[in-house]
C-alpha cells in the first residue's frame, strides 16, 4: 500500500512538473507571437468551410474547435439555430451562420464541426463543414465587402486577396439574436 501511495505522489508530482512547464512554454509563445503580429500588422485567424465559402475568425474569440457528438435540436427557436451540444457537462448552443448571414450556402456536412466562440459575457458554436486551421493574415491583405450584401458586412472584417470571408467575432458575440429567451406557454424556456 505504501509503495502505491508513492506512485500515486510521485505521478502528482510529474504531472505538476509537466504542467508548469506547459505554462511557462504556452507564455513564451504567446508573447512572441504577440511581439510578430504587432511588427508585421498580421493577426491569426481560425479558417474553415461552410457549404462553398471559406470563412475566418481572429483566434482570440476562438475558445475550441471540436466535432461533437450529437447537436440536439431545441424546439421553438430560430432556422439559424441547430440546437445544443454538451461540451464536457456544459450546454453550448450552435448555430448555422449560412442560414443566419443569408449566404445561400448550406452545411453540406453529415456530421458538421464546431467551432465554440466565446468571450466574458457570451459563447456559442459554429457549425461548419470543415475546419482549415490558423494562418496569419495581414490587416493590408484585407479588403472590405461590397455594400450589397447587408447582414454579411455587418458581422465582417473583409475578404482576403483569395476570396476568404474574415468574420468579426466580437460583432458576431454581441448579436442579440443568438440569445434564445422566451417564455413560451407561460414557464421560462432558452438558453442565454
Amino acid at each position: 500500500m505504501e509503495t502505491n501511495t508513492l506512485d500515486y505522489f510521485k505521478r502528482e508530482s510529474d504531472r505538476e512538473l509537466l504542467r508548469k512547464r506547459a505554462e511557462k512554454l504556452a507564455l513564451k509563445i504567446s508573447a512572441e507571437t504577440t511581439e510578430e503580429e504587432q511588427k508585421s500588422g498580421a493577426r491569426e485567424y481560425v479558417f474553415f468551410r461552410m457549404g462553398s465559402h471559406t470563412y475566418g475568425v481572429e483566434t482570440s474569440v476562438v475558445k475550441e474547435v471540436m466535432i461533437p457528438e450529437d447537436i440536439v435540436p431545441v424546439p421553438c427557436t430560430p432556422d439559424f439555430h441547430l440546437g445544443v451540444m454538451s461540451v464536457r457537462g456544459h450546454l453550448w448552443a450552435v448555430v448555422d451562420l449560412c442560414v443566419f448571414l443569408g449566404t445561400g450556402d448550406k452545411l453540406d456536412s453529415e456530421r458538421p464541426g464546431v467551432v465554440l466562440l466565446a468571450d466574458e459575457e457570451t459563447e456559442f458554436g459554429v457549425a461548419v463543414d470543415e475546419v482549415i486551421g490558423v494562418l496569419p493574415v495581414e490587416d493590408a491583405e484585407i479588403k472590405f465587402l461590397p455594400d450589397g450584401e447587408k447582414l454579411l458586412t455587418g458581422f465582417s472584417i473583409g475578404l482576403t486577396e483569395d476570396r476568404r470571408t474574415i468574420l468579426n467575432g466580437v460583432a458576431l458575440l454581441r448579436e442579440d439574436s443568438f440569445i434564445i429567451n422566451e417564455f413560451v406557454g407561460g414557464s421560462r424556456h432558452g438558453l442565454s
